[in-house]
């Protein structure tokens, strides 16, 4: 009876003492005890306000139920089709919205939707990959501020893919603590490429100059990421490197520079497609035939060969092991007897084939001993 009294009231009501009662009727419906039939004509009525034109009326619904768990599901499921401020409240809250609805809201979703969905609570990963993949930045930035979302490698990486260029978004990406190293590199890589117009600052508008600068300061920071690697992700991200084209001679020369000798031994088992165990005896033994057979193998410029030769023998007549990398007291010595070494077979090959290759090296001496003479100073003034 009252039901039916409500319903007379509320045809003449207006807007907003229409909705005001309708949060009181929801109110009620949850938690008053209502007999089965007031129960039954309640939620009859509280579905007819569907329909009411008056877009307060339903956000009074939504408010009411969008974070229940006991709310009717139909209701749920009508009001995250309504309008974008009315169906945001139950999409960002609602437990009762199944995942194929959320995805497909995701997809096809105006904005507003799309960051209520980014900012749920326990957000799944498949959800999370949807809007990985088509949302917009300022979607994606809630995504990835939401401790709570799933996010799975695949659409970190998506998002890497997509949001590279854009320094909000990445940098967000870069504080994730457990960033997969393939994805943090890419990151870099983006960042590397975006210092283009501050290298010409730097060194001058000569265009080999510039991609010099640019190739350097992507080495060195790909070669940070090698040493904060473990024995299990360094494997996934020498694949990266090589199926990315960025394993390059030019980058096992600088790893070799700076004692990244797991990066070294591993690249030259995955180059010449041969177990690790195999070509850590081959490194062992310090052969110069063996050694000139697996870095030909491994499809690097001939002209570097004598250098990889230099460099892997004087690391074993160091002592050093090639399943750990160098430390810096023991680089800086092995790089300078490599040069000496490179300097009297340039002299023997009249000083052309391999002159840059010394500079390289010399380069790396130069970059050791300011990192000793960093190491000496900070030490100096703790102890003082």
């Amino acid at each position: 009876m009252i039901i039916h009294q409500f319903l007379q009231w509320i045809k003449t009501a207006p807007a907003g003492a229409r909705a005001e009662a309708t949060g009181a009727l929801a109110r009620a419906w949850l938690h008053s005890p209502l007999s089965e039939d007031d129960r039954a004509a309640a939620l009859s009525a509280l579905t007819w306000l569907l329909d009411d034109p008056a877009p307060e009326v339903r956000f009074a619904l939504a408010d009411v139920f969008a974070r229940r768990t006991d709310a009717p599901q139909h209701l749920i499921l009508s009001l995250m089709r309504d309008r974008s401020e009315i169906a945001a409240l139950v999409v960002a809250h609602s437990p009762l919205i199944p995942d194929s609805d959320l995805i497909d809201l995701a997809a096809e979703g105006d904005i507003v939707l799309q960051r209520a969905i980014a900012r749920r609570l326990d957000l799944s990963a498949p959800v999370a990959a949807a809007l990985a993949e088509v949302a917009p930045g300022p979607v994606c930035a809630d995504l990835l501020d939401n401790e709570h979302a799933h996010l799975l490698v695949f659409s970190l990486s998506r998002l890497a893919e997509r949001f590279a260029g854009e320094a909000e978004l990445r940098n967000r990406l870069l504080a994730r603590p457990n960033l997969p190293l393939a994805v943090r590199h890419r990151l870099l890589t983006a960042l590397t490429e975006g210092l283009r117009d501050r290298a010409v600052v730097l060194v001058g508008s000569d265009p080999e100059e510039t991609a010099s600068y640019l190739e350097e300061a992507q080495e060195k920071a790909t070669l940070v990421l090698c040493g904060q690697a473990d024995e299990h992700g360094l494997p996934a991200f020498v694949e990266h490197l090589r199926a990315s084209g960025q394993l390059t001679a030019r980058l096992l020369i600088r790893a070799a520079g700076q004692g990244r000798l797991r990066l070294l031994a591993l690249s030259l088992a995955l180059l010449t497609a041969q177990d690790a165990d195999t070509v850590a005896g081959v490194l062992a033994t310090g052969r110069e035939a063996g050694l000139r057979a697996l870095i030909a193998g491994a499809g690097l410029p001939r002209r570097c060969h004598p250098l990889f030769v230099s460099v892997i023998q004087a690391y074993r007549e160091a002592g050093e092991a090639f399943s750990r990398d160098a430390t810096p007291d023991v680089v800086r010595p092995v790089l300078e007897q490599v040069a000496t070494r490179l300097q009297a077979a340039a002299g023997r090959a009249g000083g052309e084939d391999i002159d840059d290759l010394l500079r390289m090296v010399r380069g790396f001496v130069l970059e050791a001993a300011r990192s000793d003479a960093r190491r000496f100073v900070e030490g100096a003034r703790a102890a003082a």
